[in-house]
């Protein structure tokens, strides 16, 4: 609907998170122990001793760490955040002794305006980044892909709107279709107010067009509902591989 101002959303989110970061962190020990959990380190798991090596990894919104503690097989991990604050909270991440990781180096950047060369990781992963502030689009998608080794392997999750409530959908289906007809200042109002409050949840097919669109050939879109206490509604869950 409108262009991205990829700065002024970072800023956003930093203000927010620079709030919440010490109940974040409590909220780490809160969400170990849930079925989501337990969920998503399976996948994690599983993808790291995909690998017949020690593995490169990028974990792209690392926030406090909260899933260092799942990887295994990994020799080198880079965790990029945009929040110093979080970035303090990783450096004693939660389960800090169950953590295997040999080299663990922590950015603090913007996703979207960073780069890294080609090939440069095994496995990328992005958990509780996309959906609220932050798009995933087929230029993402493409990012990724250059920066995976050939062989590498993609996580990410992002909203479902299918678990948000009727009213939102029905809101937001109006949303798109009228969007092209109404009038400019209309628009720069709603633009203005997206700018402040940037959501991006998706609908499985929408995820499945990004992606099909993208230089990923391989990959799988699944819809899982969100076992945990601190938040109710479903994800969107993408393994994509680089053949």
């Amino acid at each position: 609907m409108h262009s991205m101002n990829y700065e002024a959303v970072a800023e956003t989110i930093r203000s927010g998170y620079r709030e919440v970061t010490p109940q974040y962190r409590r909220d780490d020990e809160i969400e170990v122990t849930t079925r989501n959990h337990a969920h998503i380190s399976g996948i994690l798991r599983k993808l790291c001793v995909s690998f017949d090596r020690p593995i490169r990894a990028l974990d792209v919104g690392c926030g406090t760490g909260r899933y260092f503690h799942c990887l295994t097989n990994v020799q080198q991990l880079l965790g990029i955040d945009i929040t110093e604050e979080m970035l303090r909270a990783a450096e004693h991440p939660v389960r800090e002794d169950e953590v295997t990781i040999p080299e663990i180096r922590l950015v603090c950047a913007n996703f979207y305006l960073t780069e890294f060369p080609p090939g440069a990781f095994d496995l990328i992963y992005s958990l509780g980044m996309f959906g609220n502030g932050c798009p995933v689009t087929t230029a993402v998608c493409n990012r990724f892909h250059k920066w995976l080794a050939p062989g590498g392997k993609l996580f990410f999750n992002t909203v479902d709107v299918a678990g948000m409530p009727a009213s939102y959908r029905i809101k937001r289906q109006i949303r798109g279709v009228a969007y092209p007809f109404l009038p400019p200042k209309t628009k720069a109002r709603l633009d203005e107010r997206a700018a402040r409050h940037p959501f991006y949840g998706m609908s499985r097919r929408e995820l499945a067009s990004v992606l099909k669109q993208s230089q990923f050939k391989n990959f799988e879109v699944t819809s899982n509902f969100c076992e945990s206490p601190l938040w109710n509604g479903r994800h969107l869950e993408c393994i994509a591989s680089k053949d």
